[in-house]
């Protein structure tokens, strides 16, 4: 007979790190993994004051990987500031980021074997008073097995998830292993300290969820244009190594790819003319109505820590569920992966980005790159030159239905020279050089405002030069 455990958090929350993050990479562990389950009923055991032998025999069906009953649950984070001693006497703040999962009602987890002594085992579940972090407190009972089938199982090989699902790696201890048992006490430095890259009598077992949801309430300037289509879609980035603000074109070129990627998955393989900017035939959009795929360094330490996806056109459903299945981005040689957190979708009045503006001077976020090269003409004695950088801004501008800049001058770039940027990509065979400007209007405008080449992959990206960084 299975042994079905049901958990309630207590205060709505589940806090914890899967196993191989860092806790500032926000990265979310759902549902619980079966590892952290068994060291909790271990840790309870211990906590009632039973021997080693006893918890063993009681505690013996936990080994075997588990079936969950999941809520359908949301994710969300909270970001402060909390003091740290680097070196002996000096303290700094650090930010901190604490990444949860919203969970409003009960999960059910069951396991094939029987328990010896249920009554023992209500004993140990009352020990237990939270899981993951401390601030996860729980309530575990011991219930009857849901009548309905469970919506986490272990995944076959090869086999794939349905629409409204997705997977996830979960540590499990392996009951084959002499220690797996035994591996439940160790503590984490000691794994660390081995060197292993996970806990000694573990394995990592493919589990299928219903998707976690991340598009939030929608804001109050939101509500007033309800039922208006979204063209904005907003990301945070977290990473062990976020990438520097030069790379932005690798980022945006892998979120394009990402993004395409999972709308074909979604739709039978076609191809959708927002994300991609190219119509049925292959052919490219104009008018600049297609995503922009923008990378920001709003917090100042020259590494992108946002992405917005900006539309004019709108993003449909399909759309946004492609853009919502965009988890992690990968940009190899060796380089952590980047976690994408969606913020939601809306319109840009919506979010307070200084992406968005509005704002009468702007000045270049990543470098300009020329549409046409430059050329002089006219006869010796009237010789000119046309198709200046400057005078390409103000075309760019007038193409995009903007007034006419009451200025434009050259800037240099305040974290980096324009030409320590990555501005080609593979087949481009546009002018060389990288330029950097600050366009000022006589009335504010309201961005996103990207110019020039490459523009859809954020370079030629302005932002407002009166605002300091949040």
């Amino acid at each position: 007979m299975p042994t079905a455990i049901e958990i309630q958090f207590l205060t709505g929350r589940f806090h914890a790190t899967p196993w191989g993050y860092h806790v500032n990479e926000a990265a979310l562990e759902w549902p619980p993994s079966p590892w952290r389950l068994a060291r909790a009923l271990v840790a309870g055991a211990m906590r009632v004051g039973l021997n080693p032998g006893v918890s063993r025999r009681l505690l013996e069906p936990f080994l075997q990987p588990p079936s969950y009953w999941l809520p359908d649950v949301s994710a969300a984070h909270t970001r402060q500031y909390m003091p740290w001693e680097k070196n002996r006497g000096e303290t700094e703040r650090v930010m901190i980021f604490d990444a949860f999962v919203i969970v409003p009602a009960p999960l059910v987890v069951a396991w094939p074997g029987d328990v010896a002594n249920p009554s023992l085992l209500v004993r140990v579940l009352d020990a237990v008073g939270y899981l993951g972090r401390s601030q996860s407190w729980t309530d575990l009972r011991l219930v009857e097995l849901p009548s309905g089938p469970p919506n986490s199982l272990p995944l076959k090989p090869d086999e794939r998830v349905g629409e409204h699902e997705e997977a996830t790696l979960l540590l499990v201890p392996d009951p084959y292993k002499n220690d797996a048992f035994d591996a439940l006490l160790a503590t984490t430095d000691k794994v660390r300290a081995a060197g292993l890259d996970r806990p000694p009598g573990t394995r990592w077992v493919r589990y299928r969820r219903p998707r976690i949801m991340v598009d939030p309430p929608p804001k109050p300037e939101l509500r007033r244009g309800a039922g208006a289509t979204p063209t904005v879609a907003f990301y945070l980035i977290q990473s062990a190594a976020r990438l520097p603000l030069t790379e932005s074109l690798t980022v945006t070129e892998l979120l394009r790819r990402s993004a395409m990627a999972w709308y074909g998955r979604l739709n039978e393989g076609t191809s959708s003319p927002v994300l991609s900017g190219k119509d049925a035939s292959g052919r490219p959009l104009e008018g600049h109505r297609h995503a922009f795929y923008l990378a920001l360094d709003e917090d100042d330490d020259r590494r992108v820590d946002r992405l917005v996806v900006y539309a004019p056109m709108g993003f449909g459903r399909a759309e946004r569920e492609a853009l919502r299945r965009v988890r992690i981005l990968k940009p190899g040689r060796g380089r952590p992966p980047l976690h994408l957190h969606l913020v939601g979708f809306g319109t840009p009045e919506g979010f307070t980005s200084p992406v968005f503006g509005p704002a009468r001077r702007w000045r270049s976020h990543t470098p300009f790159l020329l549409v046409r090269h430059p050329k002089m003409r006219g006869g010796s004695d009237d010789r000119r030159l046309v198709d200046d950088p400057v005078a390409q801004v103000v075309l760019e501008l007038e193409r995009r239905g903007l007034p006419a800049p009451s200025n434009v001058r050259p800037v240099r770039g305040a974290r980096f020279r324009w030409l320590e940027y990555r501005t080609h990509r593979r087949g481009d065979p546009g002018p060389p050089g990288a330029w950097g400007f600050e366009v000022e209007f006589a009335e504010p405008v309201r961005g996103p405002l990207a110019l020039g080449r490459h523009c859809h992959f954020g370079l030629g990206l302005f932002l407002p030069a009166d605002s300091s960084p949040p």
